[in-house]
């Protein structure tokens, strides 16, 4: 029977922890010494700020990956987000609102259908990507589109002293670690991804957790479309595609694994951070767009050889 007690227990630390605040180190530094003049108020805020999409879309990716599952189509659903936010809802709220309640519900049953039927959520997900880019296209054929200034305002806020990207990863890394270590929520997301018959045995319905998952993983990716048409200003069915590699690769650099069961509230925000200015600094080191992609990729594959190694020797992750 699982417990609170079991799963709430803190196993020893290792040294990969260290690696999500190693990786953003080893990218901040690099950026610093070839633009000095970043380290500011305004610097800051400007390298950072597309980070908040990123790191939004990280944890919707999270809180599939935590239970065994991973959404494909996430990169599809902001760039759709983006277009019902920078086209639909100047011209016609309600409907827009409709849109995306019905993506909530959509991915609701999603969560149900993947445990009533044991699909496979890679296969699904990928199924839904192309809905999700074919409304996307109906809605906003070309980019363009007029994002409400309100949302607009809200990204550009610059609160005093802080900027305001570095106090949104502050608060947000805050709450996940709240919801994840000091809920019973938490406990059995992560219960389900470490032991799932464990979790049913206990009483508790692994369908009602997948469908509040789900329903989890489509509000993030709402959030995070919302906030990349208020920074971009525009709507773009395709403005976003390359944010599904993101998401997956900052989960793993951050703590997270494909298996399951394992999260780190704090090591996803610097993640998503990291992988954010590795574009960042690609561009400053004047690398092609087709290649940074790559360089994504290639960040992938070495977080998936480092974890497997310390594996091996018995590591834990745990934050």
């Amino acid at each position: 029977m699982v417990t609170h007690r079991m799963l709430t227990r803190r196993r020893p630390l290792s040294i990969d922890l260290l690696m999500p605040f190693v990786s953003i180190i080893l990218v901040f530094v690099p950026i610093v010494v070839l633009k000095p003049n970043i380290l500011n108020y305004f610097g800051i805020h400007l390298l950072l700020n597309m980070a908040i999409p990123v790191v939004l879309a990280t944890i919707a990716q999270m809180f599939a990956m935590t239970i065994g599952e991973i959404d494909f189509s996430l990169g599809n659903l902001i760039s759709l987000v983006t277009c019902i936010v920078g086209t639909t809802l100047p011209k016609n709220p309600v409907l827009a609102i409709a849109l995306l309640i019905g993506i909530l519900v959509t991915y609701m049953v999603l969560g149900a259908l993947l445990h009533l039927r044991n699909l496979q959520s890679i296969v699904v997900t990928i199924g839904l990507s192309f809905i999700w880019t074919g409304i996307a296209i109906i809605i906003q054929p070309s980019p363009g589109g007029n994002v409400p200034a309100w949302i607009v305002g809200l990204m550009e806020y610059k609160p005093p002293l802080i900027p305001m990207p570095l106090l949104f990863m502050a608060v947000i890394a805050a709450i996940l670690l709240l919801i994840l270590f000091r809920t019973k929520f938490g406990v059995l997301l992560r219960g389900v991804g470490g032991n799932k018959r464990a979790v049913e045995q206990s009483g508790h319905s692994v369908l009602r957790i997948q469908m509040l998952v789900f329903l989890l993983v489509g509000l993030f990716g709402i959030l995070s479309g919302t906030a990349l048409a208020g920074i971009t200003t525009s709507a773009d069915a395709r403005i976003a595609q390359n944010y599904t590699l993101i998401a997956i690769a900052s989960v793993l650099l951050g703590g997270g694994s494909f298996s399951g069961g394992t999260v780190s509230a704090v090591g996803i925000v610097l993640g998503a951070c990291t992988m954010t200015m590795v574009g960042t600094l690609l561009t400053f080191l004047k690398v092609s767009p087709d290649w940074q992609i790559g360089t994504q990729g290639i960040i992938i594959l070495v977080v998936l050889f480092v974890n497997s190694q310390l594996k091996k020797k018995g590591r834990v992750r745990y934050v």
